[in-house]
């Protein structure tokens, strides 16, 4: 399903345009080897999908010679098991059960690597255990690392705040994700699309949906992208079900919850094929 919000981007480089001086921003800062950033906004306003982009994007964009790790703060559990991934991404030894050894590996790592940057990106902090935070907290003390948390802005605050002051008092940036414009939301639609049909981004178009029927769903989304996807997708089923060939504003409304066909969709229109 284009829509679900489990389906990652099709590319890093198709991300909708969004807030791009403020992305550019955080870029550069981690390129000046600045420590700590926070993404914060509300639920649903893509964070996740961002973080995702920067992971991806930014050892293929960065200046020098940039490494990144993407970790899903609720998944860890332990400190160890934080610097297990983190050696794994690096291709480095892992002696299981010996975190010493293990953080002197990570140690080492810079002094070996003297040019390379290490970016550490962890999304929904606040939820990560609190068993973790020793080595979070040892990890901004090492050099040629930067960390990027994500978060709703006073949960993450209050959070690291409380729990690893030495990450408060060394934040450089808050990256605040506004809701999206009209524009952005048809972007976003069109690119999940055109994913759909095979992936040629550049003769992507909004068709079925009408001009209105995206409007409708940015005035209902109130430009939360997480919204608007779920609408999207709710407004294909409808048409499907009703038997048409377009998405006009009376089909844009959310379905009742109930498990859904397990066949897309997208397999039901005469114009894509799986």
């Amino acid at each position: 399903m284009p829509f679900a919000q489990k389906d990652p981007l099709p590319d890093p480089e198709l991300l909708v345009p969004h807030q791009t001086k403020e992305v550019q921003e955080l870029i550069d800062l981690v390129n000046e080897e600045d420590l700590v950033s926070f993404i914060v906004s509300e639920i649903g306003m893509g964070k996740t999908t961002l973080c995702e982009f920067l992971n991806q994007a930014l050892p293929e964009k960065g200046e020098g010679d940039i490494v990144s790790v993407f970790l899903h703060g609720p998944s860890i559990e332990s400190g160890e098991q934080m610097l297990r991934v983190i050696l794994n991404r690096l291709e480095l030894r892992v002696k299981e059960g010996d975190t010493a050894d293990e953080f002197e590996q990570l140690r080492d790592w810079h002094e070996n690597y003297p040019d390379f940057l290490l970016t550490i990106i962890i999304d929904e902090f606040p939820d990560i255990s609190k068993n973790a935070l020793n080595i979070v907290r040892s990890l901004v003390d090492l050099e040629g690392i930067v960390l990027i948390l994500n978060g709703q802005e006073n949960e993450l605050l209050e959070f690291v705040e409380e729990n690893a002051p030495a990450l408060f008092e060394r934040r450089r940036y808050i990256l605040r994700l506004d809701p999206m414009n009209l524009e952005e939301i048809r972007e976003l639609i069109m690119y999940r699309m055109a994913w759909a049909r095979g992936g040629n981004y550049e003769a992507r178009t909004i068709d079925p949906f009408t001009d209105e029927a995206i409007r409708v769903i940015y005035e209902k989304s109130e430009g939360v992208p997480r919204r608007a996807l779920k609408l999207a997708g709710d407004a294909v089923y409808n048409m499907v079900e009703k038997d048409k060939q377009k998405i006009e504003p009376e089909l844009v409304y959310e379905r009742e919850k109930k498990k859904e066909s397990s066949k897309s969709f997208w397999s039901f229109l005469p114009f894509v094929s799986e």
